[in-house]
């Protein structure tokens, strides 16, 4: 929504008087939609905004006239406008570069032509606590218009900005065909430029603190909306190289930004570690290194060939800080046999009413509440309204609906929903759309591009529309094979649930506890498997998880224990005390 098309209609504000709204500038790229973050003050004739997020501000004048609405006072209705950015570039009007101001570009190695190429603007502006200073403004466009300002004192490293930025510096400004540069900051962008890299954007805020723990925080990952806005054309982009900081931070930027565009498509430009960044190496090592990190980047490491010496970095990484070993299930008695890690494939079977569905919610609700994950959830048999009060009642502990036991109360639904609504995201055919493996995938791709899901649930796999070109074997096994490569292209643990063939009861009268082997179509259900798992329930309502495959010893390994479940609220929880009868007996 345009800021100069929102209308503010509501209770007249006195002089001095003050309100919070909902911000239609940046609420659709956040998790709290409808958190009021703009705050509205009367000063005289004028209504003065600011959006604590965003940073959105401005004044607008109040058109009074009769409303629609009945009130004892007048409501007015006023329109905000974008803040106001004076366009002045290099060389035009009061935007005239000073000596001061080109020394600033000499001293970063950047020429007056490539300031001009990307727009640079040039002010004296207010910085908060450093009173008024010559600045450099980085424009950020969307489709031909001015979005935002971000402004760099040339004295010190003090910043302010205009407007919000939800686009790659530069982006608007250059002719990208088959291949873009993304770096970490403007200054890095124009240095790319300046050795001869006509094609290098900058990321609009700079590093993430930390997301190589798969854990980031809310804060950080409203950063990264920007991924999404510009989606569609990094899609069409053949090649693209990454070209961060080489300190931490950096390195966290790296692998967030590669996961949320899919690393298949993802080269590494290696600033040689001397320099921190690609403006110092610009400055320090000349245009031939800065190119030559370029035009060397290396394939994010998937699926190819490659010598060792490409898995260097890694490789001490992995000896300084061991295997990752994955988070917690949320379970004690589940961490025993396994947990879960990124790029990852777990296929979940059992009899029909088993129990697997409810388990993985729980598992989602565990995580998402634990370590801040968020999920896209595809379910067939679970229409969205229904699979929303399950997860509800999960979080909450209590029954959604009303009957015997202790219903919920509506604030505890509410804070519930609020929890829901932060964290899941639901792909939906009942609009007639057919559900291949393709458009679940793409779904699943857009899912961690607009929201940075760490998890997808495909529940069950019959549902899909299959290639009848292939046999039933030979279509499972590229559908697991597509499933898989989308899993590590965007670090995402994919949590597929498969049915079993018709199993039959033993001379006991107990129906076997299906594995891998028996799930129907194919034996890729087992060997394409990271992790395999059964839930059978028992009785006295509790729950078996039987896991019959780890790929990785570091993740978990082969075994089973027990879950208790409480019907009314379809919660899993652990058992204080385990005692296997002798029908878990596996031969695994």
């Amino acid at each position: 929504m345009q800021i100069q098309e929102h209308i503010i209609n509501d209770e007249y504000l006195d002089d001095g008087q003050n309100k919070r709204l909902v911000c239609p500038s940046c609420s659709h790229m956040r998790k709290k939609k409808h958190e009021k973050t703009l705050s509205l003050t009367r000063d005289g004739d004028k209504i003065l905004y600011h959006c604590w997020h965003c940073q959105l501000q401005g004044a607008v004048n109040m058109n009074k006239q009769p409303t629609n609405f009945t009130s004892k006072k007048t409501k007015p209705i006023a329109v905000l406008k974008e803040p106001e950015v004076k366009p002045t570039a290099v060389g035009v009007g009061r935007g005239v570069i000073k000596q001061t101001q080109k020394q600033f570009l000499k001293s970063r190695g950047i020429s007056e032509d490539t300031a001009k190429k990307y727009g640079i603007l040039w002010e004296e502006r207010g910085f908060n606590g450093v009173g008024t200073k010559e600045a450099i403004g980085f424009p950020y466009h969307v489709n031909g218009k001015l979005q935002a300002v971000k402004w760099r004192s040339i004295d010190g490293k003090s910043f302010t900005q205009d407007g919000a930025s939800r686009s790659l510096f530069g982006f608007d400004k250059l002719n990208i065909n088959d291949l873009i540069v993304i770096c970490e900051g403007e200054l890095d962008a124009l240095a790319l430029y300046e050795a001869g890299i006509d094609c290098a954007v900058s990321v609009p805020n700079g590093a993430v603190m930390k997301v190589s723990n798969n854990k980031i925080s809310p804060e950080e990952d409203k950063k990264f909306s920007y991924v999404w806005e510009v989606a569609e054309k990094l899609d069409a982009i053949k090649k693209i190289v990454l070209c961060c900081d080489n300190d931490e931070s950096g390195k966290a930027l790296t692998e967030e930004l590669a996961r949320r565009i899919g690393k298949n498509k993802v080269f590494l430009a290696e600033i040689p570690h001397e320099y921190k960044d690609a403006n110092e190496c610009l400055l320090k090592g000349g245009k031939e290194k800065l190119q030559k990190a370029v035009n060397n980047a290396k394939p994010y490491p998937l699926s190819s060939l490659y010598k060792s010496s490409h898995y260097e970095n890694s490789v001490v990484e992995l000896y300084d800080k061991g295997f990752m070993t994955g988070i917690s299930t949320g379970f004690n008695n589940v961490d025993e046999l396994f947990r879960i890690a990124g790029g990852q494939l777990s296929i979940i079977t059992g009899i029909p009413s088993s129990g697997k569905s409810e388990f993985i919610d729980q598992l989602m609700i565990n995580l998402a509440r634990n370590e801040d994950w968020k999920f896209a959830i595809c379910s067939f048999e679970n229409p969205p309204d229904l699979h929303i009060a399950k997860l509800v009642e999960k979080y909450v502990g209590k029954s959604f609906f009303s009957g015997s036991t202790q219903r919920m109360t509506e604030d505890e639904r509410d804070n519930a929903l609020r929890f829901v609504e932060e964290h899941f995201l639901f792909i939906d055919f009942t609009g007639g759309e057919n559900p291949t493996i393709d458009s679940i995938i793409e779904k699943g791709i857009g899912a961690v591009r607009q929201m940075g899901c760490r998890g997808i649930v495909i529940d069950p796999y019959n549902y899909i529309d299959m290639d009848r070109s292939f046999s039933e074997t030979d279509s499972i096994s590229r559908m697991l094979t597509k499933v898989s490569q989308y899993a590590k292209a965007h670090d995402v643990h994919v949590f597929f649930v498969a049915h079993p063939m018709k199993l039959y009861p033993d001379s006991k009268g107990n129906i076997p506890v299906p594995t891998g082997y028996n799930i129907s179509g194919s034996a890729s259900w087992f060997s394409k498997a990271d992790v395999g798992i059964t839930v059978h329930r028992e009785e006295n309502n509790m729950v078996s998880v039987n896991c019959w495959k780890c790929r990785f010893k570091w993740i978990g390994k082969q075994g089973q224990t027990m879950l208790d479940y409480d019907v009314p609220t379809g919660v899993y929880s652990d058992m204080t005390q385990i005692n296997f009868d002798e029908r878990y007996d596996f031969d695994f």
